[in-house]
């Protein structure tokens, strides 16, 4: 289990280490170059990371790279993600992503192309032009859930690909566009760059999500 989380918080979560826990400081993830910062504009109450090669980037920014950073650090084949707001209320089997040698890759089919989807196809244009797609060759999935799995090796490939087709550091290359999705990135260089290959798809969302609409009460 790998915590990945900024540096000033490093000390703050060492205690929940333990022999099956590590606490990782996103400096050993993510280029120098990047500096968080406490934003004037709220009051210093937000962080900011800034730098020369990338758009001002907000927590939620950063947190979608470091997720695909780990990759180059951890040393297990398959990496689970899950949001640090995520709570297990029963037994989860983790075998659910993994069929026949293949990873499991969420996938809702189609969804973008309905009304309502705009942001998510930004992030899915943005997904192409970071992956050196051709921009003719749409996709019209969406690969977004809080529960998922990727493969290590295909995470390192995908930023080997990001970094030959720009000629620069993948991260510098994701954060120039501030609307990006680290899913999006992932489920479509499976799927438009690799045709799938090491993966199987899934379209049931593992975890139940509330972002919009009326608070949910206590019952």
């Amino acid at each position: 289990h790998y915590i990945l989380t900024e540096h000033r918080d490093v000390a703050l979560f060492r205690q929940l280490e333990s022999g099956r826990r590590s606490v990782v400081d996103e400096r050993d993830l993510l280029p120098r170059w990047l500096r968080a910062f406490d934003d004037p504009l709220s009051g210093f109450r937000r962080r900011i990371w800034l730098s020369l090669k990338t758009q001002p980037l907000r927590g939620w920014h950063v947190q979608q790279l470091r997720r695909i950073a780990i990759a180059g650090h951890a040393k297990e084949d398959v990496l689970v993600f899950c949001d640090s707001d995520v709570a297990f209320l029963k037994p989860f089997d983790a075998n659910a992503f993994w069929r026949d040698g293949k990873v499991r890759l969420f996938r809702r089919d189609g969804v973008l192309a309905n009304e309502g989807h705009g942001e998510h196809r930004i992030w899915s244009r943005n997904a192409g032009t970071a992956l050196g797609i051709d921009p003719v060759v749409a996709s019209c999935h969406d690969y977004i859930s809080t529960l998922i799995a990727w493969r290590r090796e295909t995470v390192n490939a995908m930023c080997e690909r990001i970094e030959k087709v720009h000629g620069r550091d993948w991260v510098g290359v994701v954060g120039s566009a501030r609307k990006y999705s680290e899913c999006m990135i992932y489920g479509r260089y499976v799927d438009d760059v690799l045709d799938g290959a090491g993966h199987f798809h899934g379209s049931e969302e593992f975890c139940r999500v509330h972002w919009n609409g009326a608070p949910l009460s206590d019952d």
